[in-house]
């Protein structure tokens, strides 16, 4: 049976989260003339919404049925003129009574939201994330009681303490074959890994990484997609390699971050300590060796792969629970903050994308903060939705 769109609306302005149907259905409504404005309608008129939802002395399907009478006694000449004009907003008043009887219902219990309020409760990251075992077996990290010990069937024992994996191999049966392990952290998640060779990984959200349990005795290989900082525990026999979607960045021992999010056009390598080299995987003999300081890009589209000389702290910060920008791109700013926090972003334009902003901000901050402080810029602003921002330009009043 067809869910009913008003108690899908409701159970959206309250904060309830919808399944795959009712957000389809949310959606094909929204789409339609004049619904998104009322939905934002109902966020920004909360306190008086309020009020009216609280009094029990109101029948709301009483006075939309006032409503229809006057529409009906009409003359005929005047009512095709008035139904005409009323038509495109018609499905919007049905599911205003719908709404607000329902809501009505539902008494005091119910709690809607603004937008300026949700903005002040949406919460910064946190330490969570999966792991697939070998078997396929997938472990919530989140819900593992701290000091955990997980066993893999090799015989590596990983320990999980709520913020960190850390790879035990003294127990592993030298035969066995190698065993895989991937660490998935979600959007609003970071975590931390410390491999068996003592390599220590700070993993970013929205990121995947795969490795196993324990490294050949040549070499030592990691896959990432996402981001993460990588601290290699030096070893002159094994290179460290992290392998990406177009390239292989080959380390002995140093400190150095990767960000290789799918929909990024590049993909960035930045050095903090020691030597690494970055090596297109496609043409063998395109490479650029790094040193401190400096951060290959390669860009997907050309395949081209170029260095230059950066400060490190723009992209390495975030593991030190910082954001730090200086003149930088707002659509990178964004980005990073859409996966920090969980929420999307829209532009109102495109070369919005291009607003250079300097400053900083602690991680774990409220994100109404960076906005505030983006805003005083007073070049652009931020509209709020259903966890969502979208990005307008402020226009210079004459």
């Amino acid at each position: 049976m067809e869910k009913d769109i008003n108690e899908i609306i409701v159970k959206s302005l309250v904060g309830k989260k919808l399944d795959a149907d009712e957000q389809e259905l949310k959606n094909q409504w929204m789409d339609k003339a004049g619904n998104n404005g009322f939905y934002n309608k109902l966020h920004h008129y909360r306190k008086e919404t309020k009020d009216v939802i609280n009094d029990k002395r109101m029948d709301v399907n009483q006075a939309y049925q006032k409503h229809l009478k006057h529409i009906n006694v009409a003359k005929s000449t005047k009512r095709k003129l008035i139904i005409n004009r009323l038509l495109p907003y018609a499905a919007m008043i049905v599911v205003m009574v719908g709404v607000y009887s329902l809501i009505t219902q539902l008494g005091t219990d119910v709690n809607i939201t603004s937008p300026e309020q949700w903005l002040s409760s949406v919460e910064p990251g946190s330490q969570k994330a999966e792991l697939i075992l070998a078997d396929g077996k997938v472990m919530d990290l989140e819900k593992e009681n701290e000091e955990a010990l997980i066993k893999e069937q090799d015989g590596t024992v990983i320990s999980n303490t709520g913020s960190s994996l850390v790879y035990d191999v003294s127990l592993k049966t030298e035969s066995a074959e190698i065993a895989y392990n991937s660490l998935v952290v979600p959007r609003g998640g970071e975590y931390k890994l410390v491999l068996e060779d003592g390599t220590k990984v700070w993993v970013n959200s929205e990121t995947r990484l795969r490795y196993p349990t324990k490294f050949e005795d040549d070499k030592r290989i990691v896959l990432l997609e996402g981001e993460a900082y990588f601290d290699v525990s030096k070893d002159k026999t094994r290179p460290f390699i992290v392998r990406t979607q177009g390239v292989d960045v080959r380390v002995l021992g140093t400190s150095f971050n990767v960000s290789s999010y799918l929909d990024d056009e590049a993909i960035r390598t930045t050095l903090v300590e020691g030597r690494v080299a970055v090596i297109d995987r496609e043409n063998q003999k395109e490479n650029v060796i790094l040193n401190p300081g400096y951060q290959a890009v390669y860009a997907k589209k050309a395949k081209e792969l170029t260095a230059e000389k950066v400060n490190t702290d723009l992209y390495t910060s975030w593991k030190d629970g910082r954001f730090v920008f200086d003149r930088s791109n707002l659509g990178d700013i964004m980005a990073r903050l859409s996966r920090w926090y969980d929420v999307k972003v829209f532009y109102q334009s495109n070369d919005l994308n291009n607003i250079r902003f300097t400053g900083s901000l602690k991680r774990y901050d409220n994100l109404d903060r960076l906005l505030n402080m983006i805003e005083k810029t007073n070049e652009v602003k931020f509209v709020l939705g259903e966890k969502t921002i979208t990005v307008e330009k402020v226009y210079s009043k004459k």
